[in-house]
């Protein structure tokens, strides 16, 4: 869509229409949009596999990471998120905070050698990006991918140039994407197509599923001699050999899910951080504040590593890390397919074009909709009358929402329900961890190309330079050592 920023549009039009109103897509066919939470309750959470993902949907994550939980629906979406729960479990997600803490050294060892003077401009959306894949590898696999000190690291190069690809789509590919959605007998091409991205994509997939094929072999070889790795694939071999023989995944599905949470793992925890930095550098006071509240842990516990119950005791963190979430969500609008005609219910009621008054929209089977992430996180009648604004402040109270939505903060950037992103609670440790360990290393402050920082839009919401969009994702930032 041609808007500067992404949002911008939608935030126009929900504003001119109300919470739900229709529109065309690229080819003609009729989309609903909504940002309404009671209509996002009941299409994510009350009736989640009636309005589950859609065709096109399905077929983009098909092509980026095989046949894993992404790219399923109904009960064998059910079936993977049952064996890939065990690998998840708080007590897993504890044990992986020396890693977090580990790599965030690290992170902070090599931007420190690339600062040869105080307020040198670095690039956070690249640092970002591999401690993010570091972390990930590592806890997926038991894998060092050393993208932190290895600069011509083949899965770091091949991540931006996915996640670049991804946020910029040319037309011809979404051409393509609609093409094999409406002819299912093209389906088959998936893995064949020669578009640059999809190179890079098949890439992605050979390499991820290389690495978990020797990750699940291993596994297999240690279950023999009752020795238990503790990355989350050697989790999941033993849930999916401990369980029922009729729900088992297939050796494909089993390493197809690598690539799925590879990718949708380091992307999400990479955007996030380079938001949330981003609005530090422009938030002195708030920035201050997290710093402030980490020292005060620090003096607390001395040498020490934090805990699990020292991060989530960090108020002013955390609050900086949902609002970042709300504020600036990865992914603009997750999009459902009707499967049964239904009729959903609006919390905010829409005035028709025959000027009726509706609290329901009856749709048909095949009706596609758009649940609007960016809308719903900065709805009005949800967050206020400043939900336009960056603001952890607003969770300094615990915020009361009539209708769930989210699984984390009731925002809609882990999506929710049983849709709702298994990682979230990993995500959410990591970029606690990181941020404390870089912020009591470092300031931050705008750099002279801040201000050219644009939400540009695209599958991926990423930031850019205005008018060097072709330079790439990028997030200049002025960082000095403390």
């Amino acid at each position: 869509m041609n808007q500067e920023q992404a949002g911008d549009l939608e935030f126009a039009w929900f504003k001119k229409y109300g919470a739900t109103y229709k529109i065309k897509g690229t080819f003609g066919e009729d989309i609903l949009m909504t940002s309404d939470a009671k209509a996002l309750q009941y299409i994510i959470r009350t009736c989640a596999y009636k309005f589950d993902k859609a065709q096109g949907i399905l077929i983009s994550a098909l092509a980026s990471s095989g046949r894993g939980v992404l790219a399923v629906n109904g009960t064998t979406h059910q079936r993977h998120r049952k064996v890939l729960s065990p690998a998840f479990s708080e007590t897993q997600l504890r044990s992986y905070i020396p890693l977090f803490r580990r790599v965030g050294k690290t992170l902070i060892t090599q931007m420190r050698n690339a600062i040869d003077e105080p307020g040198k401009r670095l690039d956070m959306h690249m640092w970002f990006g591999r401690a993010s894949l570091d972390v990930v590898g590592e806890a997926m696999f038991a894998y060092k991918f050393n993208s932190l000190e290895d600069e011509a690291s083949e899965m770091a190069e091949i991540m931006d140039q996915l996640m670049d690809g991804a946020a910029t789509m040319s037309k011809t590919l979404r051409v393509g994407l609609w093409v094999l959605e409406n002819v299912p007998a093209l389906q088959v091409l998936v893995d064949y197509s020669p578009a640059h991205l999809h190179r890079r994509l098949l890439q992605f997939k050979k390499l991820a599923k290389g690495l978990a094929k020797r990750t699940v072999d291993e596994a297999m070889m240690e279950a023999s001699v009752d020795e238990q790795g503790k990355d989350m694939l050697s989790i999941l071999v033993r849930a999916n050999q401990n369980g029922d023989m009729t729900k088992k995944l297939s050796e494909d599905e089993v390493l197809s899910q690598a690539s799925a949470i590879l990718g949708a793992g380091q992307e999400t925890t990479t955007s996030t951080l380079t938001w949330l930095f981003y609005e530090l550098a422009q938030h002195q006071d708030v920035q201050d504040s997290v710093r402030r509240e980490i020292a005060a842990v620090r003096a607390r516990v001395g040498e020490s590593p934090f805990t699990t119950q020292d991060y989530d005791g960090m108020e002013m963190l955390n609050a900086v890390i949902k609002e970042t979430l709300r504020f600036h969500p990865i992914l603009g609008v997750m999009s459902r397919q009707a499967y049964v005609d239904e009729v959903i219910p609006l919390g905010e009621p829409i005035i028709t074009a025959d000027g009726q008054r509706i609290d329901h929209i009856p749709v048909k089977k095949g009706q596609l909709i758009e649940c609007a992430a960016h809308g719903y996180n900065r709805n009005l009648t949800v967050w206020g009358p400043d939900a336009h604004t960056w603001r952890p402040e607003r969770w300094s109270k615990k915020l009361e929402h009539e209708l769930v939505v989210g699984i984390h903060g009731n925002v809609m950037t882990f999506s929710g329900g049983v849709r709702g992103c298994l990682g979230w609670r990993f995500a959410v440790m990591s970029m606690q961890s990181l941020t404390a360990e870089v912020l009591e290393n470092f300031r931050f402050a705008p750099s002279e190309d801040t201000k050219l920082v644009r939400r540009r839009p695209g599958l991926l919401i990423t930031p850019r330079l205005q008018g060097r969009f072709q330079e790439g994702i990028q997030m200049p930032l002025s960082v000095t050592p403390l």
